[in-house]
Formats: structure tokens, C-alpha cells, sequence
């Protein structure tokens, strides 16, 4: 990992660590922003759609192949699909986006949990695998019939559908920050050891389930007290003055009372070192 190089001030990622590997390391770990992860797809004369974790599921694991499938027309009674071929898009590069699906696929879905999991990567059942966010944007508008997961920030800026995908409560939520601000608020992170814990489909009418934080991953062990500490200063001073600048992304800035405890964290952590 390179964070183990000298060098190096802090990581982040989207998968948080377990305590037991950030102590072996001598680390420390906190949430630095959220976000969600937006299923876009390219269906000619439909502007919305509304799916599942499960369907999502059966669509990956190559079980529903057709737009015109029935349990599609089921939780879209209203719409004429139609008889187009799904082509399922994909990172083949690892990335925390597909951690962030993966894992929404594993709570939905016993059979992909049970074959596949949730990691950075896999190994897809099917469909077509591009690298990095740009190719795969670019993938879905050239592809009729595409399906494909990104970062809603990066979706929303190319002007891609998205789909509604349905709560634990039977709601059909659009991805975006009301959703994230929702499975914040649904979460206990006093409960969280080194605050690892997953925002996947949380309860809640207006939460959006496929969803997360990121996480910024700073070593203690072997660096001067000074050093760490200015690490600490500028998230400090990114949590005060970077929320507008996550907001213009569609990111969703950490409230408050995560903030405050994040920085009681960083003074309890350094002086155990």
C-alpha cells in the first residue's frame, strides 16, 4: 500500500478498514465526505425508471437480459418498455464506486453475496467492463440498452437517466445529496469504531440506498506529532470551508456532530500513539 511510504501524508478510499488492520499500521481513520452512486441508463423515450436491489441484481448476474423483461414491467406499470437487449456496463479497473455497488448488490441480493461480494473488483458474471468513470459515460451513451453505475456527480454532469431504485421502506428515491443527508441521519456513528460503518440501505421514506462515505486513511505510527497534526489542520479546515465545494459536486458535506466527533477522535487516537 503506498501509503506505507514515507512520504506520504494520508490516503483516502471508499472502503473503510477494520480497526484490527488500522492498529497493526498504526492509523487512524475518519469520513471526510458522502456520496452516492447513481445508476444511469440509455432507453430511448424514458426519462425515468424505477428499479430494485434485487432486479439490479438478476440484471447483473445475466438472469434478466431484456428491458421488456416482466419483473421490469412490474415496478413500471405505467411505461412501454421496450424489447431492447440490456447491456450491462462496468468497471474492469478497481475503483470504490464498484465497492460501493457491489456492496448494495450483496444486502439485496443472497445469490450475488453468496458468488461475488462487494469489492474495488470482481469478477463480472457478464456485460461489458471499461476503466475509469469518463469511458464508462461514454460507453452508456454510445450503447441503446445500456445500464451502468458512476458517481451521481459525474451522471448528473453528462446528463445521463438515472433510475429511482426502491428503499427498504417501498419508496423509489433518485440518487442525489436529499437521499445521502438521509442515511446520515439514519445511522449511529457513536456505535462506529474508527467510524467504519456503511450507509447501505439504511431505513428511512427519503433515503437513498446506494450510498457511502469516503474515508481518509492518515499514519501516526512513525510520523512526529507536528506532522500528523498539519494533516489534521487541513481537514479541519476542509470540513469548515470545503462544503460548498462538495456541494457543487453532489457530494453532501458531514453534519456537524460527525464533524465535532471526528475531532475529538484525531485528539484521543494521537495521544495513545
Amino acid at each position: 500500500m503506498r501509503l506505507s511510504q514515507p512520504e506520504m501524508d494520508f490516503a483516502a478510499t471508499d472502503v473503510p478498514l477494520s480497526h484490527a488492520e488500522l492498529v497493526k499500521h498504526g492509523r487512524q481513520q475518519f469520513p471526510i465526505v458522502l456520496g452516492s452512486v447513481a445508476i444511469a441508463i440509455n432507453l430511448e423515450g424514458i426519462g425515468r425508471l424505477n428499479l430494485s436491489g434485487p432486479l439490479l441484481a438478476d440484471i447483473y448476474l445475466g438472469k434478466v437480459q431484456s428491458w421488456s423483461d416482466p419483473a421490469i414491467k412490474q415496478l413500471n406499470p405505467e411505461l412501454n418498455l421496450p424489447d431492447v437487449k440490456i447491456t450491462p456496463i462496468h468497471r474492469k479497473d478497481g475503483s470504490g464506486t464498484t465497492y460501493m455497488f457491489t456492496n448494495y448488490l450483496s444486502t439485496a441480493n443472497d445469490e450475488w453475496k453468496a458468488k461475488y461480494g462487494a469489492d474495488t473488483l470482481i469478477a463480472w458474471p457478464w456485460g461489458t467492463g471499461v476503466e475509469g468513470t469518463q469511458d464508462l459515460i461514454l460507453a452508456v451513451k454510445a450503447t441503446k440498452g445500456a445500464i451502468a453505475y458512476a458517481e451521481y456527480g459525474q451522471v448528473e454532469r453528462a446528463d445521463l437517466t438515472v433510475a429511482a431504485i426502491k428503499n427498504k421502506s417501498g419508496k423509489f428515491v433518485l440518487p442525489g445529496p436529499e437521499g445521502v443527508r438521509a442515511a446520515q441521519a439514519a445511522v449511529d456513528w457513536t456505535k462506529a469504531e474508527d467510524f467504519a460503518l456503511s450507509l447501505t440501505d439504511q431505513p428511512g421514506e427519503a433515503t437513498y440506498p446506494i450510498c457511502g462515505a469516503t474515508y481518509a486513511v492518515v499514519p501516526i505510527e512513525g510520523r512526529s506529532p507536528s506532522r500528523y497534526r498539519r494533516v489534521h489542520d487541513y481537514f479541519r479546515l476542509a470540513f469548515e470551508s470545503g462544503g460548498r465545494d462538495a456541494q457543487a459536486l453532489r457530494y453532501v458535506p458531514l453534519s456537524e456532530p460527525l464533524v465535532s466527533r471526528i475531532k475529538q477522535y484525531w485528539l484521543i487516537g494521537s495521544s495513545t500513539q
